[in-house]
């Protein structure tokens, strides 16, 4: 049976290496289906704001310093014409799968030889989230070392227990550390006893 994390379209030889060693690793995420992951590669014509020259660009919005380094390598990426590939994973609520209820996507996004990974915006897959309970990453090197760092980083990720209030108020969802006892008004997420 073919396992479906991460499933491209086409690849050049250096993106498939990494989407294969996260893709591999992707089997052993818990509470993680192939539908919650997905392979996004953004060209220059898909910048969103391809039509702002970068200074104006740059005086609009001021990205949070973590992520200062990211945004710049990005656009100097695609103002190069290079493609960006971006590995999409969500955190789903199992109890609320039925309605497609994610409380967190997480990118892994590779530019040349460097790998930046962060909690990332649910409809604009390239901008991170200011941080919170997810702590950036970056490194650099080869293909297959970034796919091993991005698939260790999401699947840490993944393996954290989540809890909500119930209900769910606010966005109510919240990492614990592992042996904590579920806080009354709360609910299991991911990851937690049934």
């Amino acid at each position: 049976m073919h396992d479906d994390w991460f499933e491209d379209d086409e690849l050049n030889s250096r993106q498939q290496a990494v989407v294969d060693v996260v893709r591999e690793s992707a089997r052993s995420w818990p509470e993680c289906r192939p539908s919650d992951t997905v392979v996004l590669v953004f060209g220059p014509d898909e910048d969103d704001q391809e039509d702002v020259h970068p200074a104006a660009r740059e005086s609009r919005w001021e990205p949070p310093a973590e992520h200062t380094a990211y945004h710049t390598a990005l656009d100097e990426a695609l103002d190069r014409g290079e493609e960006v590939l971006t590995l999409m994973a969500n955190l789903v609520d199992r109890r609320e799968r039925e309605r497609g209820l994610i409380f967190m996507t997480l990118g892994a996004t590779v530019i040349g030889d460097r790998l930046f990974c962060s909690e990332r915006h649910s409809q604009n897959y390239q901008t991170p989230e200011p941080t919170g309970d997810v702590a950036p990453l970056s490194a650099a090197g080869s293909p297959e070392r970034l796919g091993r760092i991005a698939a260790a980083w999401f699947e840490e990720i993944m393996n954290r227990l989540v809890i909500s209030s119930h209900p769910v108020v606010g966005g109510g969802y919240r990492f614990v550390p592992p042996g904590t006892a579920l806080p009354p008004g709360h609910r299991w997420v991911r990851n937690g006893p049934l």
